[in-house]
């Protein structure tokens, strides 16, 4: 049997740590560190490898795992940092969740979060409202994405689709806050959102059995709602990533949303149609994308 294809969150979890390498090395003073050469220079410091094997300029991408020797190294340099490649959140590209999974899950989460979802020794998650979710979503960390993933699945396992559609919107409305605290998403949110929104939905029904699924588009939402620092700096990191020849295959056809005003500071090239939206293939700014331009005077985020 052939070896299974790298999903794009084993990408994401490499690159997200990197970044956090790359953040916590940059606030070590006395080691005064403000570029990616002297970054490499400090992380083969400790290791057994030679900087002639190139790994960690592989790592930027996330084109390569790093293996346990390497963990071990870098987290005597950057304490913490073998939390953020392991995290249980990389795993739910593949995974399919039962309720004693969802149980173990939740049991593992971090104390602040655990005690918001589920009591110490009860097989059960203790009852959840919205404002519980906001408390969670408040943590601004993988345990809290990850806590309210869990959640929308017991949802699903239960038949509570008012839990998971509020567990849906609690995502939904905490991306930009997720960003603007967690700096080591700065990259990896792209893939994150991509995975987190593909099985993720609102579910609502008419009368007794007509049921209306409803796909939340992260990239819309960027494109419509997101503050502008935050906005732009997510096109630059979905950009900066299609540009690699191997991410790019991992992003193909996916759909960018962009405005006028948007498109003319990221020197997008786009047409003009009587049209909402047009679609742009393969624009020169996202040449592994599909392009929709929203009109200026009807979506235009002005902040």
């Amino acid at each position: 049997m052939g070896r299974r294809a790298r999903g794009i969150l084993e990408y994401a979890k490499t690159i997200t740590w990197y970044d956090y390498l790359f953040n916590e090395a940059k606030k070590l003073k006395e080691l005064k560190i403000i570029n990616e050469y002297q970054f490499y220079k400090f992380m083969y410091s400790n290791s057994i490898y030679s900087p002639e094997a190139k790994l960690f300029r592989k790592y930027k991408f996330g084109l390569s795992t790093p293996q346990k020797a390497w963990k071990k190294s870098t987290e005597e340099l950057i304490p913490s940092a073998i939390d953020i490649i392991e995290h249980p959140i990389w795993n739910i590209e593949n995974l399919e969740f039962n309720s004693d999974k969802v149980i173990s899950e939740m049991h593992n989460l971090t104390l602040g979060i655990r005690e918001h979802v589920i009591c110490e020794g009860v097989y059960t998650p203790q009852p959840v409202s919205y404002s519980i979710l906001k408390k969670i979503a408040s943590f601004h960390d993988l345990d809290a994405m990850y806590a309210i993933y869990l959640l929308y699945q017991w949802g699903l396992i239960i038949n509570n689709y008012e839990l998971c559609n509020y567990c849906a919107e609690a995502l939904e409305k905490n991306l930009e806050a997720f960003l603007l605290n967690i700096s080591y998403l700065h990259r990896s949110h792209i893939f994150l959102f991509d995975i987190i929104f593909d099985k993720i939905r609102k579910i609502s029904y008419q009368g007794l059995t007509k049921a209306e699924v409803t796909n939340i588009n992260w990239r819309l939402l960027r494109a419509k709602t997101w503050i502008s620092d935050i906005r732009m700096n997510s096109y630059v990191s979905e950009y900066n990533l299609s540009k690699n020849a191997v991410i790019s295959k991992k992003l193909e056809k996916r759909e960018i949303y962009i405005s006028y005003s948007d498109s003319l500071i990221l020197k997008a090239k786009i047409a003009t149609d009587p049209n909402d939206l047009i679609t742009l293939n393969f624009n020169d700014l996202f040449p592994s994308h599909i392009i929709f331009y929203i009109q200026k005077n009807k979506t235009e985020n002005h902040n």
